[in-house]
Order: C-alpha cells, then structure tokens, then sequence
C-alpha cells in the first residue's frame, strides 16, 4: 500500500511540473486558457487521488466494481461543462489540463515505475 501512495504522489508531482511547463510556454499565446489548465489539472488531480482510493479498497475488499469509476468521468463532465461557459480558450485549456494525467503518465512514465515492486 506504500508503494501506491508513493507512486500516487510521485504522479501529482509530475503532473503539476507539466501543468507549470505548458503554462509557462503557452502564456504568449493563449492567456485566456491559462487558468483552464489549472482547472482541468485540478481535476486530473482530483480524479488520479480517487483513482488511487478505488485500487486501494480493491485490493483490500476485492470488490469488482466500484462506484468510484462513475464519479471520476462525473467530475470530469462538470470541468468540462462548467468551462465551456468560460470561453472557448478556457474550455482548450480545461481539457489540455485533464488530459495531463494521461500526458504525464506517458512523459514520466519511466520515473514513476522506479522502485516498485511487480
């Protein structure tokens, strides 16, 4: 169970340093969907914590199905459906910021495997 904390917190800090990167290089270009990014990240990170909280309880319980799996793709319908009254800017960002989780997963992948165990 440590092992998956300390993975779910080496992902949190990933996602956050792509979160600062496309930030930091998108900022010329779309100021409007800078925030979006934080919103949309926020919400990856959201999702990744109760991610994390379902394999635990699986694993503890063994339980096929979890709810958890439903309220993650909710939240992620009202990130992106509150954003679209923001703008379109925004509402790119909002998604650029969920996808995070699967862009981090895929850049720091290498990173997050170190030191656990199959």
């Amino acid at each position: 169970m440590k092992d998956l904390t300390k993975m779910a917190i080496k992902e949190t800090t990933a996602l956050t340093i792509l979160a600062l990167a496309e930030m930091i290089f998108l900022f010329p270009f779309i100021k409007d969907g800078i925030l979006g990014i934080l919103y949309g990240s926020a919400f990856s990170i959201t999702s990744w914590w109760l991610m994390v909280k379902d394999v635990k309880s699986f694993v503890k319980k063994g339980a096929l199905f979890k709810y958890g799996f439903l309220l993650r793709y909710f939240l992620y319908a009202v990130g992106m459906g509150t954003a679209i009254f923001y703008g379109n800017r925004f509402f790119v960002g909002t998604v650029l910021g969920i996808l995070n989780l699967k862009f981090s997963l895929f850049i720091f992948g290498r990173w997050l495997s170190e030191n656990t165990t199959n």
